[in-house]
C-alpha cells in the first residue's frame, strides 16, 4: 500500500481526501490494462498515459468522476507511484537501507 498527499482535496463517496492509498495491481488488472509504461528504442522510460490513468481509480479505491477532480500534478504523482509497483524503484531503496549486510568499498 502506497500514500500519496494530494496537492488539492478531492471529493469520493462524499468524503474530502486529501490522501490517495494505492494497492498494488492484481495479475488480472494487468491483463486488462496493461503495463503503465514502455521504453523508447534509446532506452528511456515513457509513461502510458493512457494505461496509468486506468489504474487510478481502480488502485485508489475511488469513482472514475472523483479522479478526474485530480489536479494535473496530483495525476502525474499517483501515475509515477504506480509506475514504480511494476518497477520497484522504491522496494529497492528500501531494501538496501534494511540490509542486514554491511556494504563493500568494491575494492
Amino acid at each position: 500500500m502506497k500514500e500519496i498527499v494530494l496537492t488539492r482535496a478531492i471529493m469520493a463517496a462524499g468524503e474530502k481526501l486529501s490522501v490517495l492509498e494505492l494497492r498494488e495491481p492484481t495479475y488480472d488488472e494487468v491483463e486488462q490494462m496493461g503495463i503503465p509504461f514502455s521504453y523508447t528504442e534509446s532506452g528511456d522510460m515513457k509513461l502510458d498515459t493512457r494505461s496509468a490513468l486506468k489504474y487510478i481509480p481502480v488502485l485508489a479505491g475511488i469513482p472514475r468522476s472523483s479522479a478526474s477532480q485530480m489536479v494535473l500534478k496530483d495525476v502525474f504523482m499517483v501515475s509515477m507511484s504506480i509506475v514504480s509497483f511494476f518497477t520497484g524503484s522504491e522496494s529497492s531503496a528500501t531494501s538496501e537501507n534494511d540490509s542486514t549486510t554491511p556494504p563493500t568499498s568494491g575494492a
